[in-house]
């Protein structure tokens, strides 16, 4: 699997891949699709610190990934929140742990010293993603949204990384 940095001309697959999720799912709380300029303005897009990546496998598009300022605070700023997607077709290929230890890397070079990743409490997989990778649950906000008349509840997981400076 090869990661690069998202260019526009990937762009249409993150608003495909976002749009199923959202028709398909509730580990998104989009409940409208989005458009491309939508996306731009929701993940980092040539930003000099925050990060869009796209992963590519024998010329196919697998997912998607970034990781994005946590607050705009700057107490914030030794935290980054990270999102993952992965393509339908993709999905139970093992995919989100190469997208997730991919994103851990950069952001360990970067110094940062904490990642935040919020999830949907139905969300299986990607709660054991995280606990798999040592990614404790550290709250959650209950029937905190609605979607598809079903009441959802955020997960907050976090990961305290050890950053020698």
């Amino acid at each position: 699997m090869k990661f690069s940095e998202v260019t526009e001309k990937e762009l249409d697959f993150i608003v495909e891949t976002y749009n199923y999720y959202i028709k398909n799912s509730t580990c998104i709380y989009f409940t409208n699709p989005l458009t491309r300029a939508d996306v731009k303005n929701i993940i980092p897009f040539a930003h000099a610190t925050y990060k869009t990546y796209i992963a590519v496998e024998n010329n196919d598009f697998i997912g998607f990934c970034y990781f994005n300022r946590l607050k705009p605070r700057e107490a914030f700023d030794i935290s980054v929140e990270i999102t993952i997607y992965i393509a339908p077709q993709h999905i139970g290929k093992n995919c989100g742990e190469k997208l997730l230890h991919f994103l851990e890397e950069n952001i360990t070079q970067l110094h940062f010293k904490n990642i935040v990743a919020t999830v949907n409490d139905t969300n299986i997989s990607s709660k054991k993603l995280l606990e798999r990778n040592n990614y404790q649950c550290v709250g959650q906000l209950t029937n905190i949204a609605e979607k598809f008349g079903k009441k959802l509840t955020l997960l907050f997981y976090q990961k305290e990384l050890s950053i020698i400076n």
